[in-house]
């Protein structure tokens, strides 16, 4: 229902300092298409994107791309959902907006705004992208939600009943029950992560010992970088 995932879209006000970190980290930048009107880039590491825009706007938001967008709204809205924003005619590029239950901002666009990286970028430091973690309320309200929006829930993990992924193409959404709110997270998987560490060092890339390597960027995305078997 929400179509193919795009991206994470993450504000910045700095669009340069964010692209020199993600950068560091071995991302690198895809084509993009001359949409919008304010700085905009893409970075890539072979399997999530990240889009860069220098413009305030609800961030991080999740970003699919909807072909029948305008035809869409309708099924939308049976659903109950409340649209933040919406820009749709003939005459302009269609994209909306809507919270989740835990106010994570869910975009749809009608076309891609970048072209896709069909390789694994081979300098990509933080491992494998595990999952989107977003902090939620109540699990099974936040699970039942996503589910009806075309999420397929991959099961409990009975070694963590506070913790619940659902999937779509291109996204892992990892929901993590938590009686304080708390920033989403990127999670990354690495086969050595203390290795990893050093590295990030080695580049001036501070890091936040946790349990696993936590990184902040500059406009104030979290980072978090665990063990393969974790």
């Amino acid at each position: 229902m929400l179509g193919n995932f795009l991206e994470i879209s993450i504000q910045t006000a700095d669009i340069l300092a964010s692209l020199d970190f993600y950068m560091r980290l071995g991302f690198e930048r895809a084509p993009v298409n001359d949409v919008w009107t304010h700085p905009y880039a893409v970075l890539t590491d072979g399997h999530v994107y990240l889009g860069l825009h220098q413009q305030a706007f609800p961030s991080p938001a999740l970003t699919f791309v909807q072909p029948h967008l305008r035809r869409q709204m309708a099924e939308f809205e049976a659903l109950g959902i409340q649209f933040e924003f919406r820009k749709l005619g003939d005459e302009s590029f269609n994209e909306a907006g809507f919270y989740d239950p835990d106010r994570q901002m869910i975009a749809l666009l009608e076309a891609r705004t970048c072209s896709p990286v069909n390789t694994r970028v081979s300098g990509a430091l933080c491992g494998y992208f595990d999952e989107y973690r977003l902090p939620v309320r109540n699990l099974q309200a936040s699970c039942r939600f996503w589910e009806q929006l075309g999420l397929i829930n991959t099961g409990p993990d009975a070694a963590q009943p506070h913790r619940m992924r659902l999937a779509t193409g291109g996204l892992n959404l990892g929901l993590q029950e938590s009686a304080t709110p708390g920033r989403p997270l990127m999670v990354f998987a690495h086969i050595r992560p203390e290795d990893l560490a050093q590295q990030l060092l080695q580049r001036n890339i501070p890091i936040t010992p946790a349990a696993g390597v936590s990184l902040t960027a500059p406009e104030g995305t979290q980072l978090l970088i665990i063990g393969n078997d974790s």
